[in-house]
């Protein structure tokens, strides 16, 4: 948990740094100069990003999702959504049919609580795209009355003001029994 938050830290006060206000000429001069191990195929250049209907829409995706209001889905995700999950698998469908699909699973579980732990709202300025980044807990309690716990890590993509592409990484919780 504190390798997230110090990673979840770090890449926020890079964000702010790179955004905020200039630097001398010999200090830029001096950052450019730095030769990095490895760029990027995506991008480097974020900001984090003040658009707050963003980072709404996808808070209200998992607030819905906890709440089991799966229903208003339309309103902050794109026609056709693409996902990619934890375990690898690659999807790509129509909302009404991801809302199903989401549907069925949520339909197995009595409750799921989502602790909500960080959200970094960010703009790839070379890409003029934004992806809103949310770290969480969720528990989740099945009609059987087992309950799992895991860490997850989710990055939305953005595009007109709606969730069009998530992937999300996945620690579980194991009891230490």
């Amino acid at each position: 948990m504190k390798k997230i938050l110090y990673l979840l830290t770090a890449v926020a006060l890079l964000a702010a740094c790179k955004s905020g206000t200039p630097t001398s000429g010999s200090a830029a001069a001096k950052a450019d100069s730095v030769v990095m191990p490895y760029k990027a195929s995506y991008s480097s250049s974020f900001t984090i990003s003040d658009n707050a209907k963003n980072e709404q829409a996808v808070l209200q995706s998992y607030k819905d999702w906890e709440d089991g209001k799966l229903g208003n889905a339309a309103s902050y995700f794109a026609d056709t959504i693409a996902f990619d999950f934890s375990n690898g698998s690659h999807h790509k469908m129509v909302r009404d049919s991801f809302v199903k699909f989401s549907q069925k699973y949520r339909d197995s579980l009595t409750s799921s609580k989502i602790d909500m732990i960080s959200v970094v709202n960010l703009h790839a300025t070379d890409k003029n795209e934004d992806w809103v980044s949310v770290w969480y807990k969720q528990t989740d309690t099945h009609k059987d009355g087992k309950i799992d716990s895991s860490f997850y890590n989710d990055v939305n993509h953005m595009k007109a003001g709606k969730i069009d592409y998530w992937t999300s990484l996945r620690q579980s919780l194991k009891s230490g029994k």
